[in-house]
């Protein structure tokens, strides 16, 4: 007899587990950090080009939609250490994202793009990182806030 498939609620096998989900998303950088860099010649010049961390890329690891991350984000019943390890990885991946942007290996457009579609964007509780941007995330405890300004 064949196997009945159920559909998940926005990843919840991932976004269940906080453990698997922070090792998979370690595994994500570990893959991306292993890509070849690309040597591209523009007239006389020979630039390297890295492929940077996104959130799309990391949704696509994980095998979930970035709507699934957003209502992860939102839903006020969902598992608060997976909510917290998402955040932690948007912003180290926003963060990557300006500094490359600021450092001329990313074309300045296409990051400013990027970041203002951020799933972090209109969120309620409010986390300040060191280079103080601000996080607004629904659902997370005022605990939970605290330790992801750590």
């Amino acid at each position: 007899m064949a196997s009945k498939k159920t559909k998940t609620v926005y990843g919840e096998e991932v976004f269940g587990q906080p453990t698997v989900l922070q090792a998979m998303i370690d595994a994500y950088y570990v893959y991306v950090d292993n890509l070849p860099i690309e040597h591209v010649q523009v007239g006389k010049n020979v630039y390297e080009r890295e492929v940077p961390y996104t959130v799309e890329g990391l949704c696509a690891w994980l095998r979930v939609q970035k709507s699934d991350v957003k209502r992860l984000l939102t839903d006020p019943g969902a598992n608060a250490e997976a909510k917290r390890i998402m955040v932690n990885a948007i912003t180290f991946i926003e963060a990557r994202l300006t500094e490359k942007a600021l450092l001329g290996k990313l074309d300045a457009t296409v990051s400013k793009i990027v970041l203002a579609g951020s799933l972090l964007s209109g969120a309620d509780a409010e986390i300040e990182s060191a280079n103080g941007l601000t996080i607004r995330i629904s659902g997370m405890t005022a605990k939970d806030v605290e330790e992801a300004q750590r």
